[in-house]
């Protein structure tokens, strides 16, 4: 999906293995129920560390019950992540994740162009232009409020909640909603905490894709399920490498 950082950068769920004439809509039924899942996970938030860290890297677990909640004509991905980044601070990390109008730099493999729409403070409005290369290219104009929140002495907390997700065909912006459906929503939350030799870093990504299409489900069921998780790998990793670079 989308990937992207203050998303993940997402984390399209739906690869693009699909003959491009199956488009679908997003119902009013599924958009609600995503709405429904996010409030509730929201409310459900202490902001804590909860991934068992890797020595080896980045620590991915399921970020609710299931990492895959299915809805009558679509799916709901739920990730978490975490890595620990030694020799480095919350504000450096922090000095990334803002640097909203570097991430086709940072993330070339995810984003192809962004900017700042606005900025209050801690609220943020952003664009990111997504996409992911397999058969074609899917490419996305996505839209997100973006809060910062402090959480106490070396802790911040970061909710990015997508305003807008429509697919991009031959140059021209579909309406929402319509298209293949390889991401209808995408919604992340990361959690920064300092440390004494380091910064602990976790990000949960809830994403929204299409269904997979009847009769696609024996060769499609895994791969749906892998690329939201590999895009959430993805976006620490490169959230990683930024940081080691930045301190060179």
């Amino acid at each position: 999906m989308i990937r992207f950082p203050t998303l993940v950068f997402a984390a399209l769920a739906l690869p693009a293995l699909l003959p491009a004439q199956l488009t679908t809509t997003l119902s009013p039924e599924s958009a609600r129920s995503f709405d429904d899942y996010v409030k509730a996970a929201e409310a459900e938030f202490d902001w804590q560390c909860h991934v068992p860290l890797d020595k080896h890297g980045v620590s991915i677990i399921p970020g609710g019950p299931s990492p895959l909640i299915e809805l009558p004509d679509a799916l709901i991905h739920d990730w978490v992540a975490a890595v620990f980044v030694r020799d480095t601070t919350v504000e450096q990390v922090l000095a990334i994740l803002q640097s909203y109008g570097d991430y086709k730099r940072l993330y070339p493999s995810q984003i192809s162009d962004s900017k700042v729409y606005s900025r209050d403070g801690n609220q943020w409005r952003i664009y990111l232009k997504l996409y992911r290369k397999a058969v074609f290219t899917a490419h996305l104009a996505t839209e997100y409020n973006v809060e910062y929140r402090r959480l106490g002495e070396g802790r911040w907390g970061m909710l990015s909640r997508s305003t807008k997700v429509a697919e991009v065909e031959d140059g021209e912006v579909l309406p929402v909603g319509t298209g293949h459906g390889f991401l209808w929503r995408l919604n992340a939350y990361w959690l920064l905490e300092q440390r004494p030799t380091g910064v602990y870093i976790e990000c949960r990504a809830i994403s929204m894709s299409r269904d997979v299409p009847a009769g696609l489900g024996w060769a499609l069921k895994g791969v749906v399920a892998r690329v939201p998780r590999e895009s959430l790998r993805d976006t620490l990793e490169a959230t990683v490498r930024a940081l080691k670079e930045g301190a060179k």
